[in-house]
């Protein structure tokens, strides 16, 4: 957990913005002359300040165990106060950013995150020159005793980013028009391709942005804005500063600068935000789709609300809605969510895509995953959510629906039939935990769970584990533990089998009725494919008169089992339905004997 960033709230006067627009900017936390060019350098120079620091950090803080930050043990990043000055052409942009950093005193070196087209152009630890070295990915920072256990480090740099940062100068027909613009696109560990950072979710930070970019664009990052000017020492450019004050992990640490307009969605979930307040959102769209908006964005505000219910209120003041151009068709970056430019242009923006996105600031964003290998604490959690909602905006047939959708990729995936949910590879390579895995099996395993628990023990438990881990990060061995103290009995064979293993239920139901004692006798087979799975597989039978009863088999984890259960329909059952409410992962197969 991170000591809070206190930053103040209030926006600023009239007055001190116009003192802002007359100094250029003057007295924001980044000092300007780091990206002006020379000649403005001169100018600006009786108004540079110092970033500033987390009033209530404290002098000697505690480092958390290294279970806690297993990426750079014995380091917390508490802050990051990024500047970046943006071109009006071409991809080379200008950085500083200034780290406010906790130290275990036998760290001696500093690791950041930081590719090599990235040019490190000077480095300070407090206000003092400090020697570094480099390597293909990394800035190493030395440190000594006399630094102290609670500092910061400034790092100014340039270049021209391959990744990370996506600029795009111009485009093709039809989207020519759209003209210069850049967007942050970090997930999962791609930060490091333009910011310097410790670039791991365990290492959660607040931050600030300050962005100077051609007054012709918009500008949109994390948190809220705080101010916006022109700046009087450099023609033709603004800056624009962002406060976010909740701790996030850098892979949502983004901005975007592009010619957008923004729809206000109003005041939106009112109830449902920070102490009961109301949720401001937004669309931000490139001049030609705000025709489009609101649209499919009418329903954001209930979204919110429908997710406030279930898992707690929204965890930040704001959230905006962008278009944008990045590699993803979505992103969830925390308060500002990017969204792929084409599902704008064709008007297919869909419900389910934003869903999922909001969620995550719940699931990912406020509690993130400590290790790449939990990463389905975000994606599955979103995933299900999304379900949640079209049960409650929709109906049960549509909440089925997602569920079957959701089942058959997982039945159709090699990597889900190959690896866990909870998958070691992760560690080395998050970019492959983007898979049937993490989003529909790791939803599909929530379902289950909401099913095996109820809806009491299930959002009680869920609301518990955002409150407990809120603005830090969890793994799954903790969601489970908290499942567990609410169902007051142990999940272990449930998260085992489920979330540690490969693969998914293989079920061969053989049945059959005896008129004479009206018993339904079933021999349920498991395939040989996988370990065989401890399940509840519900049954729903038919008789000629329409009437209908179900039952519960208790399976097993056994290769085939012969369970008997009494039934009460008038007539003799001639249909038999398995899994009607779709809430087995598995693939079930019904043969009816002959007696």
């Amino acid at each position: 957990m991170r000591v809070p960033f206190a930053v103040p709230t209030n926006r600023l006067s009239r007055l001190a913005l116009a003192a802002l627009c007359a100094t250029g900017f003057a007295g924001v936390a980044i000092a300007f002359t780091a990206f002006a060019p020379a000649s403005a350098q001169a100018q600006a120079s009786q108004t540079t300040i110092r970033p500033t620091t987390p009033r209530s950090a404290p002098t000697a803080p505690l480092i958390a165990p290294d279970s806690l930050f297993p990426y750079h043990p014995g380091v917390d990043v508490a802050h990051y106060d990024f500047g970046i000055t943006l071109p009006e052409s071409g991809r080379e942009f200008q950085g500083t950013a200034t780290l406010t950093v906790n130290r275990r005193r036998t760290v001696d070196t500093l690791r950041l995150d930081l590719k090599a087209a990235m040019l490190v152009d000077s480095v300070l630890v407090g206000t003092r020159s400090r020697p570094f070295r480099r390597d293909a990915e990394r800035v190493h920072i030395p440190l000594t005793g006399a630094d102290g256990t609670h500092l910061t480090v400034t790092v100014r740099w340039h270049g021209t980013p391959d990744d990370g940062l996506i600029i795009t100068e111009s485009d093709k027909p039809p989207a020519a028009e759209r003209g210069w613009r850049a967007f942050g696109d970090n997930w999962p560990d791609r930060a490091r391709h333009w910011l310097p950072t410790v670039d791991h979710p365990s290492d959660k930070a607040t931050v600030k942005w300050t962005v100077i970019a051609p007054s012709s664009l918009a500008v949109v990052a994390n948190g809220t804005q705080t101010a916006h000017a022109s700046l009087s020492s450099r023609q033709g450019y603004s800056a624009w500063q962002f406060t976010m004050r909740q701790p996030i992990p850098t892979y949502l640490m983004v901005i975007g600068a592009a010619r957008m307009q923004e729809t206000a969605l109003g005041p939106t979930a009112c109830g449902s935000g920070i102490d009961g307040a109301c949720v401001p959102q937004s669309v931000w769209t490139f001049p030609e789709e705000t025709s489009y908006v609101p649209g499919p964005f009418t329903e954001a505000g209930r979204v919110v609300q429908e997710f406030a219910k279930t898992a707690t209120s929204f965890p930040f003041e704001r959230l905006a809605h962008v278009q944008s151009s990045t590699r993803f068709g979505g992103m969830e970056n925390a308060t500002v969510i990017f969204y792929a430019d084409n599902a704008f242009r064709r008007h297919s923006m869909g419900i389910g895509l934003i869903a999922h996105e909001t969620a995550h600031q719940w699931f990912g964003n406020a509690v993130s995953p400590r290790r790449w290998e939990d990463v389905w604490l975000s994606e599955g959690f979103a995933t299900y959510w999304t379900a949640l909602y079209l049960r409650a905006a929709r109906s049960d047939s549509a909440y089925h629906a997602e569920l079957r959708n959701m089942r058959s990729t997982v039945l159709a995936s090699k990597i889900s039939a190959e690896r866990p949910v909870v998958d070691t590879v992760g560690a080395t390579s998050p970019m492959r935990l983007l898979n049937s895995n993490s989003y529909q099996k790791g939803g599909f395993v929530l379902r289950m769970l909401h099913g095996a628990l109820g809806d009491s023990v299930f959002f009680a438990g869920v609301r518990e584990y955002q409150r407990r881990f809120r603005h830090g990060t969890a793994t799954t061995r903790e969601l489970q533990h908290i499942l567990e103290r609410h169902a007051g009995r142990s999940l272990e064979p449930f998260f085992t089998q489920w979330l540690h293993r490969p693969g998914f239920a293989e079920l061969t139901v053989k049945w059959r009725y005896d008129s004479t004692s009206r018993t339904l006798e079933a021999t349920v087979s498991q395939g040989a494919r996988f370990a065989p799975f401890a399940l509840p597989l519900v049954l729903q039978l038919r008789d000629a008169t329409g009437a209908t009863q179900r039952v519960t088999l208790n399976l097993q984890a056994t290769s085939t089992q012969i369970l008997r259960m009494p039934l009460h329909l008038i007539g003799t059952p001639v249909t038999l339905d398995a899994d009607p409410d779709v809430a087995i992962l598995g693939e079930i197969r019904v043969e009816p004997q002959t007696p």
